[in-house]
Formats: C-alpha cells, structure tokens, sequence
C-alpha cells in the first residue's frame, strides 16, 4: 500500500474547516468552541493514527502559523 503524502498546512486548513462546520451544523457547539490548541491537538491525533497511512510533510517554519 503506497503511503498518502500530506502537506501539514493543508491539513491544519481542512482541521479548521471542519471544526467551523462543526460549530456551524451543531446547535450545541457555540462559534468559537474549537481553537488553535485544539487544531494541534486534533493535527497530533490523526498524525499518530494515520503514522503507517500517511506522509506528513512539515511546510511550515518552525514557530510558524499556518
């Protein structure tokens, strides 16, 4: 199985898509719910489950904001 390369700050850009969605479609989640500690943490999560799936690659300087 050939592994999915990723760009970090494509997938930090969909994570915060979707929590907006998910703000938005919620009636039980306030706009705003989700911040940027959350993203990265969210980012972690899935970098660790999809370890043998995917290619992170990291385009993002260090100390950067996407």
């Amino acid at each position: 199985m050939d592994a999915i390369v990723i760009k970090k700050s494509e997938l930090i850009e969909q994570i915060r898509e979707d929590f907006k969605l998910w703000e938005e479609m919620s009636p039980d989640i306030d706009e705003g719910y989700f911040d940027e500690e959350d993203v990265q943490s969210y980012l972690n999560f899935l970098i660790e489950r999809y370890h043998d799936e995917w290619v992170v690659i990291d385009d993002i300087q260090e100390g950067g904001d996407v």
